[in-house]
């Protein structure tokens, strides 16, 4: 006799997709949503919420793994899948089959996999993520390594540049206007070297439910907001 079940979840369709299309309304359409996906939608399935995503016709999905952008793909998704955390040698070839947009953490990372591609005359977009202040990945060196670094690459084309907020719902704490802070100067000093990325994001629910459009540039990637859940912010 097979044990009875006593709990289950209902998940609503049809309030996800009302969600998105709230933080769709809220940024307007100068900015891009990258709606998060990973983790298999923070357990709502990932299929699933993927197809009421491009149904409403999100464009940028994100996801953590190269594993979970394929389950997208076979599943017939076909939005862009923006891998954020992935980036091992083993996963490259399904970058390309797949066509996933790798985030790249390290410049070690985008040299390696940049003579890759060009041992293989192939060439992919990806997105290039900078450590703030976070401490958990993303690229250290000085601006100038950076732009050298990128313009250097010959198959990789980069598209986007990131980072993530440490501390954005402590209203008490400086961390977020300094990590604001140390993006731009970034983006500055990209912008000096001719490196003008179509991308720039630092915003995840936080300081979009928030309003903190400083942090929006061109693209949001909003994660626990579609799923209908905002943190409470902290005070001084």
């Amino acid at each position: 006799m097979e044990p009875e079940l006593r709990t289950w979840v209902e998940i609503s369709r049809a309030q996800i997709a009302d969600n998105y299309r709230a933080v769709r309304e809220l940024v307007g359409p100068a900015v891009e949503v990258a709606a998060v996906v990973k983790a298999d939608a923070y357990g709502h399935g990932a299929v699933e919420v993927a197809r009421v995503l491009e149904a409403e016709g999100a464009r940028w999905l994100a996801v953590s793994t190269v594993e979970e952008g394929v389950a997208l793909r076979q599943a017939g998704i076909g939005a862009r899948i923006l891998v954020m955390a992935d980036n091992l040698p083993f996963t490259r070839q399904a970058l390309l089959d797949y066509e996933l947009t790798p985030v790249v953490h390290s410049l070690s990372d985008l040299h390696e996999l940049d003579h890759w591609l060009d041992a293989r005359n192939a060439a992919l977009p990806y997105h290039l993520k900078v450590d703030t202040g976070m401490g958990r990945l993303g690229v250290l060196e000085q601006a100038s390594e950076i732009a050298t670094a990128v313009l250097t690459t010959r198959r990789l084309r980069l598209e986007g540049v990131m980072s993530h907020l440490a501390s954005a719902a402590d209203y008490g704490s400086p961390q977020t206007d300094q990590q604001i802070r140390r993006f731009n100067e970034l983006l500055d000093s990209l912008d000096k070297a001719g490196i003008r990325p179509r991308f720039r994001h630092l915003a995840s629910t936080i300081p979009i439910a928030y309003g903190r459009r400083d942090a929006w540039y061109d693209m949001v990637r909003p994660g626990h907001a579609l799923y209908g859940y905002v943190s409470p912010t902290r005070g001084p």
